[in-house]
């Protein structure tokens, strides 16, 4: 009886031993799996991680492109007119001499601008949209701009007598506002203040996501 028992017992053993192996091979192999698994989805986060910080870059490689363009088509208009409104002062200074230059015309006013719309509507699809409406802020503050040495331009070259001119005072009867340099100065102001806003605004929102920061 005794060998039997021995014999029995070492056949138990046997069995334990199979079966741990069989049952370590298993849990190796799920190990091994989901070591697998959480591998590929490490590789997969870190995939659409770097993807979504190529976007990022890119949008705000785009933005900066579109906002850096505008702002420098903006800068050109104010400092244009500002030269335009200096000639126009100028020859109502030289008023009675023939030392006056030649005036500028509306036609070039409208040159200066037109590269100006085409900049902003480079802002309004870059996005976002706070930028947007920053960027029609300074266009709107640009139209009073022109629009005011426009009407300063029109007045001197139809006035028989020199609207600037200190040693001229006239009265002028007209129906609306009468603009002169100082008031075309201060059109340039406030156009120059909204653009410097619009760069504050692009400069805090460069990485916005649907109106979020990022």
């Amino acid at each position: 009886m005794s060998y039997f028992h021995l014999a029995m017992g070492a056949t138990a053993t046997v069995v334990v031993a199979a079966a741990a192996a069989v049952g370590g091979a298993v849990v190796g192999a799920a190990g091994t799996m989901l070591a697998a698994r959480f591998a590929k989805q490490g590789a997969i986060g870190a995939a659409a991680q770097s993807g979504a910080d190529a976007y990022g870059k890119a949008v705000r490689e785009t933005r900066l492109d579109a906002c850096n363009g505008f702002a420098t088509s903006v800068r050109a208009v104010i400092s244009g007119c500002q030269d335009m409104a200096n000639v126009v002062k100028a020859y109502n200074l030289a008023f009675g001499t023939s030392a006056r230059d030649p005036l500028p015309t509306e036609a070039d006013i409208l040159a200066l601008v037109e590269t100006m719309g085409d900049a902003a509507v480079r802002v309004r699809i870059a996005g976002p949209k706070l930028v947007a409406e920053a960027a029609d802020g300074v266009l709107a503050k640009c139209r009073d701009m022109v629009t005011a040495l426009g009407e300063y331009l029109n007045m001197t070259a139809n006035s028989p007598m020199p609207i600037d001119n200190p040693e001229f005072p006239i009265v002028i009867m007209s129906d609306r506002p009468i603009v002169r340099h100082a008031e075309v100065q201060t059109a340039l102001a406030f156009a120059a203040d909204s653009l410097a806003r619009f760069l504050d605004t692009a400069r805090d929102h460069l990485d916005d996501w649907n109106g979020r920061a990022a």
